[in-house]
């Protein structure tokens, strides 16, 4: 049997998600909690192999309570169930240590494999929310990759301009800087990407997808 604890701060939330999971054979809701402290003695005390967890709730959001089980050395897997789909929470709960993030809308069926899947070590998540986090951690990696390149908002502009063809002093009439500070800042750009010329500077920055 799965054991799995339902954290939600609506009872008839969890009444339905005790109802619903007892119809699978597989699935036993041995602890329910209604806020964050609760859930994180619950997980401690009973150790379920899930916690199916709300994300808005007194006290603490899921998110937080999430890093929290984490903190305390939780072992099992746990999955946010919630209405909110935006993908800066998605990337949150992910980032705390969720295994999953499911929306409340999740047909019955999904949602007690997902629960299934989860206990086995795999992750899960809604498929209405795969675009947006694919779009949201590859900014992210985007964003990794500047800073580890050591390139400023100014280098981007001037590395923009330069893969459209513009000249030294088209590029600083276009940024009000001189010819001069942008052939400059330009020789700045190559030692950052360690290139010998404009060409390659485009070409490299283009490679890493920095424009």
């Amino acid at each position: 049997m799965i054991s799995v604890l339902v954290v939600d701060d609506h009872q008839i939330v969890i009444e339905g998600l005790r109802k619903l999971l007892g119809t699978a054979g597989d699935i036993d809701v041995t602890a329910e909690a209604h806020d964050a402290a609760s859930a994180l003695d619950l997980a401690r005390r009973f150790k379920p192999d899930v916690v199916l967890l709300d994300l808005r709730m007194p006290g603490a959001t899921g998110i937080q309570a999430t890093r929290r089980l984490r903190q305390q050395e939780y072992g099992g897997a746990i999955i946010v169930l919630t209405s909110y789909g935006d993908k800066a929470y998605v990337r949150q709960a992910l980032e705390a240590g969720a295994d999953g993030y499911l929306l409340k809308n999740t047909p019955s069926a999904e949602l007690i494999e997902s629960i299934r899947s989860v206990a086995r070590g795999r992750r899960q998540l809604s498929p209405e929310l795969l675009d947006g986090v694919l779009e949201d951690f590859g900014g992210l990696a985007r964003e990794k990759t500047v800073r580890d390149a050591d390139l400023t908002d100014d280098d981007l502009a001037i590395l923009t301009r330069a893969s459209e063809g513009a000249t030294n002093r088209e590029i600083g009439v276009a940024m009000n800087r001189s010819e001069i500070a942008i052939k400059k800042r330009l020789q700045v750009i190559f030692q950052k990407l360690d290139v010998n010329d404009r060409a390659h500077a485009v070409a490299e920055a283009l490679r890493r997808g920095l424009i």
